[in-house]
């Protein structure tokens, strides 16, 4: 049974989902919303974990919060939602929400089993072309119609209900946040060193995808942790948005991660 929850003295509300003693976190990426992740936590076959989502600030039903949109902040939402909900976790982020998870497990090592990076956008940012990164901020005000041709362009193998249903979402954001949020995950972080985390980490990617390629996610992600609890994968037929595209092969390969990597994982709760 599904319950919303509120954080008191903030407009931060999150969905919980099933029972656990652990929970699996999942964050959206750039302009999408906390139901994106519906088709995914449908097909997961991994029983001792709660599923809990949340809208990321400026996005889903969250358009109107204010600033600043930065890493540092939407960390700070996350950790006040896995503290509320006060188990074990597992955190997964999509394209710009990879920096955004990474810096919440490195902030409770004690109760952080592992990370699921779906297209992970590099701490490091993307740092693609001014023309390029133009594309993405011009989305800024469009309507849902061109956000859809656009996705649609980018994702072909995505369903057309599920484009058209996050294309409605994105053409909600303020323009200013979306300006904001595009160059955000393409200047980066400035915490480029590699990370503190030393937990498993399953890194999963599109084999079309034409931003986050197998190069960029060796070189400029799975770099960042242990190569010997660091796990990478391409999901076939599918570009930046394989939870979407491919929504069964990635619950199985987030089944497997929860199943495998973390059965002997253990944590404290101090």
């Amino acid at each position: 049974m599904a319950t919303s929850v509120t954080i008191p003295n903030s407009d931060i509300v999150f969905r919980r989902d099933g029972v656990g003693d652990r929970a699996v976190v999942f964050v959206h990426g750039w302009t999408d919303d906390l139901h994106v992740w519906s088709p995914v936590i449908a097909e997961l076959s991994t029983h001792g974990f709660e599923t809990v989502r949340l809208d990321l600030a400026g996005f889903g039903d969250r358009t109107q919060a204010d600033g600043p949109f930065t890493y540092d902040r939407f960390a700070a939402d996350l950790l006040a939602v896995v503290d509320a909900v006060d188990k074990p976790f597992v955190l997964v982020g999509h394209s710009m929400a990879a920096p955004i998870v990474e810096l919440a497990a490195e902030a409770r090592p004690e109760r952080a089993l592992g990370l699921v990076l779906l297209a992970p956008i590099p701490m490091a940012g993307t740092r693609l072309p001014d023309e390029v990164i133009e594309n993405f901020r011009s989305l800024a005000g469009a309507d849902a119609s061109a956000i859809q041709a656009m996705r649609q362009q980018a994702g072909p193998s995505a369903p057309e209900a599920e484009l058209a249903r996050i294309a409605a979402v994105a053409a909600t954001a303020r323009p200013e946040v979306v300006r904001a949020t595009a160059d955000l995950w393409n200047n980066g972080h400035p915490a480029e060193r590699p990370g503190d985390f030393a937990k498993p980490v399953l890194i999963v990617t599109g084999s079309d995808d034409p931003i986050i390629t197998s190069d960029v996610a060796a070189a400029a992600v799975a770099a960042r942790f242990d190569s010997t609890k660091t796990t990478t994968v391409a999901i076939e037929g599918c570009s930046h948005w394989p939870h979407i595209e491919q929504p069964s092969l990635v619950a199985a390969q987030i089944s497997r991660f929860l199943a495998g990597n973390l059965a002997t994982e253990k944590v404290s709760r101090a």
